[in-house]
């Protein structure tokens, strides 16, 4: 052994652990002359993240969405893994495993693969570390070695050298008692990985838009042109078995271009089987459905009086959702145009408009706070982007006016996003509650950021 490759990835999910970063360098061996230039590359996953790994690594798809993938950047990489013994932690079951994964995706050839994992030495070395299992993290710590970037890629592969120079030098060992081949396990065709609140908010919305084509007893056009575009667009997940169903049947009512009333009332029964066998708050899967229905009546660009009627009926059937947005708004607005038991086309089109800003409402909130200068804003919450401290200080920092509580003077409130998930069980707190009886326009700390983030960069 003359070549050690040292190595580590971060990926975004445990299904396909596909690589979002990976950190290697190259040495040789004794002497540690560097042979290649260490490097930490984000790579586009092209997968669904896994919060609990957004969470261990701190990567997100807003981070890598513009960096190249695994296969554009396999070439820049390939050559550090010729004629080089690959030393990581956990690395064959874990690193190895991800990048073998990645290359059968891709169609790359997996060259062969000699690796010494340090997970090895250390159970054969030493008893457990007092702190917790042979983690790389806890061996570092043991040992004094730094390790100030856990999960960065390049941080972790670095750790990794230093925790295989102290065993070879502290306990003697003999490296090439460590060597092994790394043999990928066949891996299945590539599905692309949903995480369960994708689905969820997938699914619910899509019934609740069938719903909407249904109101008026007839499918247009335009609605059998939203159902293809839904299929395809999601077309690769057909082969998940939670999905095969609806597949089936969406190819089925698609086949001859027409889709008959029958045809959507089977595809509408097809999907609420799988909407059943989901778990989630009652209020917030209802409220998806809602905004589905809401998509559904407007796909074709006008509203129906027996649309309306119809809709009426479903609002009165689920008045449970009252004190829930787009619930009240959407109720009120269609008591009023139905007072004389028609839709004209006037009031059709006002129906649209205040339908697309009940859908969108971050949208229609971001032109209140294209000038943020001598705006009343109120906080609640804890906040994912720091202390409320900081965010306070970001606010005035650009002319804002902090109101302390509700009151007459306050134009928007700001809903921490550590306790939006708090919502789905009705758990508001009193601001929420306030502000909502006050007609005070309402923002979560993700629609805030997203809208500043429309009319400048912004950086805590």
């Amino acid at each position: 052994m003359d070549k050690i490759l040292y190595l580590d990835v971060e990926f975004v999910n445990m299904q396909n652990k596909s690589i979002c970063q990976i950190g290697i360098l190259k040495e040789a061996y004794p002497s540690c002359e560097p042979l290649f230039p260490g490097k930490n590359i984000l790579i586009n996953p092209e997968d669904g993240f896994h919060p609990g790994c957004i969470k261990v690594n701190g990567i997100t798809p807003e981070m890598v969405a513009n960096c190249p993938n695994f296969k554009d950047t396999w070439d820049s990489i390939k050559d550090y893994f010729t004629d080089s013994v690959i030393v990581g932690h956990n690395v064959a079951s874990s690193d190895l495993s991800a990048l073998a994964n990645s290359c059968a995706r891709y169609n790359i050839e997996l060259p062969k693969l000699c690796y010494i994992d340090t997970l090895d030495i250390a159970k054969d070395v030493m008893v457990q570390t007092p702190e917790s299992k042979y983690t790389l993290e806890s061996l570092c710590k043991y040992f004094d070695l730094d390790l100030d970037n856990h999960h960065n890629a390049l941080g972790d592969a670095c750790a990794a050298r230093d925790l295989f120079k102290l065993f070879v030098d502290k306990f003697n060992i003999n490296p090439n008692n460590y060597i092994k081949l790394f043999t990928p396990k066949n891996a299945d065709n590539f599905i692309t990985y949903v995480t369960d609140n994708e689905l969820k908010n997938t699914m619910y919305e899509f019934y609740g838009v069938i719903e909407g084509f249904g109101l008026d007893k007839k499918v247009q056009a335009e609605e059998i042109k939203y159902i293809k575009d839904w299929r395809d667009k999601n077309l690769q997940y057909s082969s998940m078995p939670k999905f095969r169903d609806i597949f089936y049947t969406l190819d089925k009512i698609l086949k001859d271009g027409i889709i008959t009333m029958d045809e959507l009332c089977e595809l509408k029964i097809c999907v609420r089987q799988y909407c059943n066998k989901i778990k989630g708050a009652l209020i917030t899967n209802s409220i998806k459905e809602l905004r589905g229905i809401l998509k559904g009546i407007i796909t074709d660009n006008k509203i129906l009086t027996l649309e309306g009627e119809n809709l009426l009926n479903w609002l009165y059937e689920n008045s449970y959702l009252r004190g829930h947005e787009p619930y009240d708004c959407v109720l009120s607005l269609f008591k009023k145009q139905m007072d004389d038991g028609i839709i004209t086309k006037d009031e059709s089109e006002l129906l649209m408009s205040e339908i697309n800003k009940a859908l969108n409402p971050v949208e229609n909130l971001s032109k209140k706070l294209l000038s943020i200068p001598n705006k009343h804003i109120c906080l609640s919450g804890n906040f994912e982007h720091g202390p409320k401290e900081d965010i306070i200080k970001l606010i005035e920092q650009k002319g804002g006016i902090i109101d302390t509580n509700v009151k007459k003077t306050t134009e928007i409130l700001v809903m921490g996003g550590l306790k939006c998930d708090k919502f789905a069980h009705g758990n508001y707190g009193t601001k929420f509650e306030k502000a909502k009886k006050m007609g005070i326009d309402i923002l979560t700390e993700g629609n805030f950021f997203e809208i500043l983030k429309e009319t400048e960069s912004v950086k805590l």
